[in-house]
């Protein structure tokens, strides 16, 4: 069978774009800026924003909500408080407006223990309605009941929202003829309690192995009063299920996907398939479910309404690693993402794309999303994957899945995407003379030999990848290595499609192995706990980075979702645990939780709580950097103004501090250097620069195996600099093993009477080649042995 000679435009195009691709800078010299955020500001409640979406002036945040009150000591409600906008003109939020809302109390001991304090059991949804054009917080619905309650999808259409999830035990929503439904868990009699000893978080180390007993559900509300329309459990399950995502259609039918898994009677294992459902716009019947036996779960969907299709990414392993991994007949490697078109009237497969790669499932996690370009860009699909484009063995190439239908003329075949794009390829669009080779034809073409070049995996230190499909065909046009990407919009203008998502700076996270950006850092954390949020551009024709823009505060900074209106803006939701952020470099925000002003507070403060936010980015208008007087395509060959640096993609004048960054003894000085932070005067009289952070004198060395856990403090080494700028003075009369992490790491040292004080190395030998005694372990341990061998000495 010979191909084409037609399809060689494809190559070369793609080759081109391959090249744009390597050629990404990130850099572009015109960014947005951030107008306002608001924020959830009771510490009585712990909310984390997941998902978002917009209809009409209104956005809504979804997420998890939850009072922090034991209800077995503390029983009753509490209040969240939701407050805004903080914005460049009222940055600490004087006049900004608080709602609240009720929360009930549940007991910590109803649920999974989470590392942060508390239990998964005591959280509720939560859904915030926002005016997008102000920020203002309007209401907080919220749907709750006893035992881990999740959400994981929500999608807004007219005066509907839908919102979706799982459960362990029951969940209540108030319905709009002014009663209350209550849904039971299937696992356990009407009014029972689940095992509180097996509601796991999704989250686990091993999600292919046990992860609990929960049942999906999805409610049909009004976006007016968050009042239900209805409430039904779905899907049932022996183990876990979810439905992930939800959208809506014209006639306010719902489309879920997600996962079910069971485990048979006497199986060792449990059993996860991919699931997608049609509901009806009523009652919250099913009207058809489709099945999909290779995949280990459904992620996201969008539905298309015009050609009434949906769109659906998922993986062929539920855990993300090849063990309990799916075989699939279009995967040729361990594991594999996967990309969908379906038919939204019955679920019928039109064709499957399928990636190399582990993407994995997890409420909070990075993992992706499929949306719709916008009519201006053409008939296309994006969708990011992460865990796609991060092997090492290298480029992973994407063109595989279905065969292209084609019409065959003697021994020559023409695909599909050479004869018609417009629409989906019919029997009737082959020229006369030729025959229709339909896509399940064994003579249909391979996807492999479509031959188009994009791939993903070019760059190594990127975890990610955004790929850009024909909607009609599967034809993959580009592929673009990003960091773990938590939300996708394609512009209103369909020029560009907008990534969002958290990076560990410590991970060395990059776009394209050479932008890296700034780890944010709370003050009292280590070097290596620092991270940030980014909001960045990629042209829409070729994949290539234009720019990127981060945000921070230092504590617990995530962001989850992003959603776009038609004025082109970008809304982030997400969470964060600190009183003040930097937005993009413009907006920095300042909140007071439970209503105290704390007066000034320094970058890198932490909050006593975890606090939904969401962010609005006005993505519509781009402007120079404010710092820079000329700038022609990139920043790196910009000229800065006199008195401002241009750092890491953000402008500071004369005198700032890098102390968002744990820099707070490093200043902008454009007399030395306009590109980089430069060493302040308290480097060397008050403060030290160690492991990346600006310490204060006799700051100790410490030792936290998790940002929740404990700080383990050195008894011996400490800043000094007077002694060592740029790293640990060891105490007089220790001596220290750096391999051993504290309360390990130091030894008191032990001389006779009257001895002077040797410096000891890590072999026990003083410099004039004498062994000393130490005594490992805290210091009054040594300093009662050496009493005793004082005593022992007088005694003889």
């Amino acid at each position: 069978m010979r191909i084409s000679p037609f399809a060689l435009f494809a190559v070369s195009n793609i080759l081109k774009v391959t090249q744009s691709v390597e050629l990404d800078t990130y850099k572009g010299c015109e960014v947005p800026s951030f107008e306002w955020a608001t924020f959830a500001t009771r510490t009585a409640a712990r909310t984390k924003g997941l998902r978002g979406a917009i209809s009409g002036d209104y956005i809504f945040a979804a997420g998890n909500v939850r009072s922090n009150s034991d209800a077995e000591t503390d029983p009753g409600m509490i209040q969240i408080g939701l407050t805004g906008p903080f914005s460049v003109s009222d940055p600490t939020g004087i006049v900004a407006k608080t709602i609240e809302v009720d929360v009930m109390s549940y007991p910590e001991s109803a649920g999974y223990k989470e590392n942060a304090g508390g239990s998964f059991g005591q959280y509720e949804i939560g859904v915030s309605k926002i005016d997008r054009n102000t920020g203002e917080p309007k209401d907080l619905f919220v749907y709750g009941g006893y035992g881990m309650d999740e959400l994981s999808g929500l999608a807004a259409k007219g005066d509907a929202i839908a919102i979706s999830g799982h459960f362990t035990g029951n969940l209540t929503a108030d319905l709009v003829d002014g009663i209350k439904k209550t849904l039971w868990n299937s696992n356990i009699e009407e009014g029972g309690v689940p095992d509180q000893a097996d509601q796991f978080h999704p989250n686990m180390k091993d999600n292919a192995g046990h992860t609990g007993v929960d049942d999906g559900f999805v409610i049909k509300a009004r976006s007016s009063d968050g009042k239900a329309d209805w409430i039904v459990r779905y899907p049932e399950s022996n183990k876990d299920s979810q439905v992930v995502s939800v959208d809506i259609d014209g006639d306010g039918n719902i489309f879920g996907s997600g996962y079910k898994c069971t485990q048979a009677d006497g199986a060792e294992e449990k059993v996860c398939d991919g699931i997608v459902a049609k509901m009806d716009s009523t009652n919250g019947s099913v009207i058809w479910e489709k099945t999909f036996p290779e995949l280990g779960a459904a992620f996201f969907l969008k539905y298309d309404s015009e050609d009434e299709s949906l769109y659906i990414s998922g993986t062929t392993t539920y855990g993300g690693a090849a063990k309990g991994k799916k075989e699939h007949s279009l995967c040729a490697h361990d594991t594999c993402a996967i990309t969908l078109r379906i038919s939204a009237e019955d679920g019928s497969v039109h064709w499957e794309r399928s990636a190399k790669g582990s993407p994995r499932w997890g409420i909070v996690d990075a993992t992706g999303g499929v949306e719709l370009a916008t009519a201006s860009d053409g008939p296309y699909i994006y969708v990011a994957f992460d865990d796609v484009g991060d092997d090492e063995e290298g480029i992973t190439s994407l063109d595989a899945g279905t065969h292209y239908a084609g019409c065959k003329n003697g021994d020559t075949i023409t695909p599909e995407y050479e004869i018609e794009t417009s629409r989906v390829m019919t029997e009737t669009d082959c020229p006369e003379g030729s025959t229709f080779v339909p896509r399940n034809d064994d003579q249909a073409v391979p996807a492999s030999q479509a031959e188009t070049g994009a791939h993903c995996g070019y760059y190594s230190k990127s975890d990610a990848c955004v790929v850009k499909y024909h909607k009609y065909t599967g034809l993959p046009i580009w592929g673009a290595d990003v960091p773990a990407v938590a939300g996708l919009v394609p512009s209103s203008d369909g020029e560009s499609v907008h990534i969002s998502g958290r990076y560990s700076a410590g991970r060395a996270d990059s776009f394209d192995d050479s932008v890296f950006l700034p780890g944010y850092a709370r003050i009292g954390g280590l070097g290596s706990q620092v991270s940030g949020l980014f909001n960045a551009k990629l042209s829409a024709k070729t994949g290539k980075g234009e720019y990127v823009l981060h945000s921070g505060g230092g504590n617990w900074d995530r962001v989850s979702d992003s959603v776009g209106d038609s004025d082109g803006n970008i809304y982030n939701i997400g969470f964060s645990g600190n009183l003040i952020m930097n937005w993009g470099g413009t907006l920095k925000t300042t909140i007071s939780e439970d209503g105290v002003d704390k007066g000034d507070v320094d970058p890198g403060t932490p909050g006593i709580e975890r606090h939904m936010f969401i962010s609005k980015l006005a993505a519509h208008t781009e402007t120079r950097h404010s710092c820079l007087t000329q700038c022609d395509g990139n920043t790196d060959t910009a000229i800065i103004s006199e008195n401002s640096c241009f750092i890491d993609g953000q402008c500071y004048m004369e005198g700032d501090t890098g102390a968002f960054y744990g820099k707070s003894c490093w200043t902008c000085d454009p007399s030395k250097d306009q590109k980089n932070w430069v060493r302040g005067s308290t480097i060397g009289t008050t403060q030290c620069y160690i492991d990346d952070l600006c310490l204060n004198n006799a700051y100790a060395f410490f030792y936290q195996r998790r940002t929740w856990s404990e700080k383990i403090f050195s008894e011996c080494q400490i800043c000094d600099p007077s002694q060592n700028t740029d790293g640990w003075t060891l105490k007089t009369g220790y001596d220290v093993n750096t391999t051993f992490n504290p309360p390990n790491d130091c030894t008191l040292r032990i001389e006779p009477t009257g001895a002077p004080i040797r410096d000891v190395d890590h072999s026990g030998h003083d410099h004039d080649g004498h062994t000393s005694a130490s005594v490992p372990g805290h210091t009054t341990h040594g300093i009662v042995l050496m009493l005793c061998l004082i005593l022992l000495a007088h005694v003889h």
